[in-house]
């Protein structure tokens, strides 16, 4: 108790190192292994570490990776449309929260299945749920105060604080980009998508390159979002870092030809030539 209110020099740097290490775990376990891995397999990594990096996903109370891929599928297939689950069109705190607690209105437990077939086989997916229910919220919040206790008898309170504060950071980040990246009157706009999606760079920059989200909506499944020099990307840096390493395989990057396709800008001198491609990236 005593440490928590006379914070030392020690002390600040415990905190700063297990609020940046809870940060880059979730954010990561999000941007990188929900979205970018699951969702639209811009990049392959090794089972054991897909299962590690999502994890991060799981315990910053983003539930089942299965059900939270057939939704996201679902909201690029129905972006700003009638259907879509989350779109501020119905509303900002709808956008923000509201949509958690009605989803099913959206999306049958029989959509899941098919939105998210590619998973639904997978033991530990299938173990985590495979439906709308109020049980695999449940189990992830289990999971997750399981998880903090863990975190308290190895650091002790400032561990559990500093990752609290991380994880609820990153995890309402991750509802920023359902809702002030599709509102028109922010950020910018790089493609002509058929949406509202815009490029908002604080909102990036929380969540580790998510924010460049017109990016994204006009090429889904490129490994990287933060397309100009100055869109800061960290999980794209990931993927690079991990493809160097050799545990990264069959990155996904579009052509410079097709993204001058997509695009209604100049694009940026210095945005790499020469890249691994799939000509039907984003289709």
């Amino acid at each position: 108790m005593h440490i928590l209110m006379t914070p030392t020099l020690m002390t600040v740097l415990t905190f700063t190192a297990w609020f940046l290490a809870s940060y880059l775990y979730h954010g990561l376990g999000i941007t990188l292994g929900y979205h970018r891995l699951l969702t639209h397999a811009s990049v392959k990594l090794p089972k054991w570490l897909t299962y590690l990096i999502c994890s991060g996903g799981y315990l910053a109370l983003m539930g089942s990776p299965a059900v939270w891929v057939s939704v996201h599928r679902l909201h690029h297939q129905k972006s700003d449309l009638p259907g879509d689950p989350h779109t501020p069109m119905d509303g900002f705190m709808h956008a923000l929260v509201g949509w958690m607690t009605n989803v099913h209105q959206f999306q049958t437990d029989e959509e899941i299945l098919r939105q998210a077939k590619d998973l639904v086989n997978d033991p530990v997916y299938k173990a985590l749920g495979l439906t709308h229910s109020a049980s695999q919220a449940q189990l992830c919040i289990a999971a997750c105060v399981a998880f903090r206790v863990m975190l308290y008898i190895i650091g002790g309170p400032i561990a559990v604080i500093a990752n609290v504060i991380a994880a609820v950071t990153v995890f309402f980040s991750t509802q920023f980009v359902n809702t002030i990246c599709h509102l028109p009157n922010h950020g910018y706009k790089s493609f002509d998508s058929n949406d509202n999606s815009r490029n908002v760079w604080w909102v990036a920059l929380l969540t580790l390159g998510e924010g460049w989200h017109n990016n994204h909506h006009g090429i889904p499944k490129s490994a990287r979002h933060g397309m100009q020099w100055f869109e800061i990307d960290v999980t794209w840096y990931a993927i690079a870092l991990f493809e160097k390493l050799g545990l990264a395989k069959d990155v996904v990057l579009p052509t410079r030809k097709v993204i001058e396709a997509r695009q209604n800008m100049h694009l940026a001198p210095n945005l790499p030539k020469k890249v691994k491609t799939l000509e039907t990236v984003g289709k």
